[in-house]
């Protein structure tokens, strides 16, 4: 018996190729795959991701805002609220399908909160959700292109907060020095820039995108080709322009694209106290292998500190916290 009927008929289901989406009332349910999620989401929303995402992938955004949004937000609001932070206007990078603008709006210590994004549907999809789910400290979502977050239409020091996950290393790199700059330009004295789940650089072994060792150190042209070979499946049917075009992420991110063209100069490092870096890496490690290598990585970020080096230069992924003096 399908659950629109095992709630009482609530709504009928409306199917589509590859998908069935019931109203309950209080929630949605999408069937897809041979599983079933219920979201508080509106049909509207749904479907706009699925034609954003496709039906296939669809679903990995639906958990985001319960698993992915406080695995990366929570040690953030647990700094801020151990000290004492209140009524804190706060900017968030890349808004994607609102699963972070969501959480943001849930934690007291935010006051009010701007958003944007380059991609127009996740625009659209954010905003529908700013008004089913009555998200109030929401006071805009906007759509910018790529060259106008090179100067965002705010004062210098108009937050202070600054979020940005999951984002740099999707910038363009004609673009990403002045971007990375103005989370900083707007950025009040003593407020933070949270910079999250950026991929290193540095690191060997690119996890982000391909998951090829090395592969974010080659000339784009054999990097193309160094996927095609050992990533058929993804990468054999990929032109070149598609596997170089902004957004993609394969070069990943270092540590100084991260921090604004003055380098250190202003900035207090929290990374570390906040419980990001190389504390986050060892309290987040679920898996064997990266349960076995925890030794090593240990080492090797004792060896960045003796060499006066932030330890999250050695980690594969930049949790990064920052306060501006």
């Amino acid at each position: 018996m399908s659950a629109q009927r095992r709630s009482g008929d609530v709504g009928a289901a409306k199917a589509d190729a590859g998908f069935e989406i019931a109203d309950l009332g209080d929630r949605r349910v999408l069937r897809t795959g041979g599983r079933e999620y219920a979201v508080p989401y509106s049909e509207r929303v749904l479907r706009m991701l699925i034609a954003r995402k496709g039906v296939e992938r669809a679903p990995l955004y639906l958990a985001f805002k319960g698993e992915r949004a406080p695995h990366f937000l929570g040690p953030l609001f647990r700094f801020l609220r151990e000290r004492g932070a209140r009524g804190l206007r706060a900017l968030e990078v890349g808004c994607s399908f609102g699963h972070m603008t969501e959480y943001l709006c849930e934690q007291p210590e935010i006051g009010a909160l701007w958003t944007y994004d380059t991609d127009a549907p996740f625009v659209e999809m954010a905003r529908a959700k700013v008004e089913e789910l009555g998200l109030d400290k929401v006071r805009e979502v906007a759509l910018f292109s790529g060259e106008a977050t090179c100067r965002l239409p705010y004062e210098a020091g108009a937050f202070d907060l600054v979020v940005a996950c999951g984002v740099v290393e999707h910038l363009p790199r004609r673009f990403r020095r002045a971007q990375v700059d103005e989370y900083y330009r707007v950025l009040a004295r003593g407020g933070h820039v949270a910079i999250l789940d950026t991929p290193n650089r540095v690191f060997p072994l690119e996890t982000h995108s391909v998951g090829l060792p090395l592969v974010q150190w080659l000339p784009a042209r054999l990097a193309w080709a160094y996927a095609r070979t050992f990533r058929p499946a993804k990468f054999r049917a990929e032109t070149f322009e598609g596997f170089t075009q902004d957004g993609t992420g394969w070069q990943n991110a270092s540590l100084a694209d991260c921090l604004p063209s003055t380098g250190w100069a202003g900035l207090e490092d929290v990374t570390e106290a906040a419980g990001y870096g190389s504390s986050f890496f060892r309290d987040t490690a679920r898996s064997r292998t990266r349960r076995a290598v925890l030794p090593l990585f240990r080492a090797a970020c004792a060896a960045a500190r003796a060499a006066g080096q932030p330890p999250s230069v050695c980690l594969p992924y930049l949790n990064l916290l920052f306060r501006k003096a």
